[in-house]
């Protein structure tokens, strides 16, 4: 069996009556990495078979596909825009061959810029209702709070002892010595789970394996998925840690 070729394809008669596509609505090639098209085998099990489900499904793909084509056309960076957007920056004449240049960067600075302007507005906190703001709400300690502690624990080994201490806006992770000195922010009970390191953004951009980073007051932060993910940042949490410990030992006051 060749495995670079061994897929999962389901054809469907949408376009023309009684003649199979061309394209299949669902593709899953089975020895790649991508998890399993879950909603789709539960609608092939017999428990559940449905043919009109099933072909209301692959309608809904077709039309998902077609709309994920044309999006792709429409915000290709168009010759006008392009122009435009590095007129500031190119010192060259904007002939056609220059713009052509720039459009793949264009397209890719523009991928970065909403990647960042999601990450922004991830870091806004929610608005607060009245209720809120007159009874502030218990400080609970979340059982994914401790996993991820436990999780930096490990990473960072007995060598390197740390804390925690909750609060409403953040679960501090600090050195055993004084609570204030906090090697780490976790906000995990959001839509966007977000760690704050205490170091300029571009050492922990360099550190975290370019995943979406931003920063606020002088904290890196890093997006991620899920706890499960903090290993991952392994590097980021014993620069942290070191960074907090040189503060110590030279005197300085690092802010909680």
């Amino acid at each position: 069996m060749n495995q670079k070729h061994c897929q999962l394809e389901l054809p469907i008669s949408l376009v023309n009556p009684n003649v199979m596509d061309r394209e299949p609505f669902a593709r899953w090639d089975i020895f790649s990495e991508e998890p399993p098209p879950f909603d789709v085998i539960t609608l092939l099990q017999k428990s559940q078979f449905n043919p009109e489900l099933i072909r209301t499904y692959a309608q809904r793909q077709r039309a998902q596909n077609l709309l994920v084509s044309e999006l792709t056309r429409l915000l290709e960076p168009a010759s006008e825009f392009t122009k435009l957007a590095v007129a500031n920056i190119e010192t060259r004449n904007l002939t056609q061959a220059v713009t052509e240049s720039w459009k793949p960067i264009v397209a890719s600075a523009l991928n970065e810029w909403a990647r960042q302007r999601m990450l922004t507005a991830a870091l806004e906190p929610p608005q607060a209702s009245a209720e809120s703001k007159t009874e502030p709400s218990p400080v609970e300690t979340t059982a994914e709070e401790l996993e991820a502690f436990a999780a930096v624990q490990k990473l960072l080994g007995e060598q390197c002892p740390v804390a925690y201490e909750d609060s409403a806006a953040y679960f501090k992770i600090h050195l055993v010595e004084r609570r204030t000195w906090v090697m780490a922010r976790l906000q995990l009970g959001r839509r966007q789970p977000l760690v704050w390191f205490p170091l300029p953004l571009e050492k922990v951009t360099a550190l975290s394996g370019g995943r979406a980073t931003s920063t606020r007051d002088g904290w890196g932060i890093v997006a991620i998925d899920e706890v499960g993910q903090i290993p991952e940042l392994a590097p980021v949490f014993r620069e942290a840690y070191a960074h907090i410990k040189k503060q110590r030992a030279s005197g300085d006051t690092p802010t909680e």
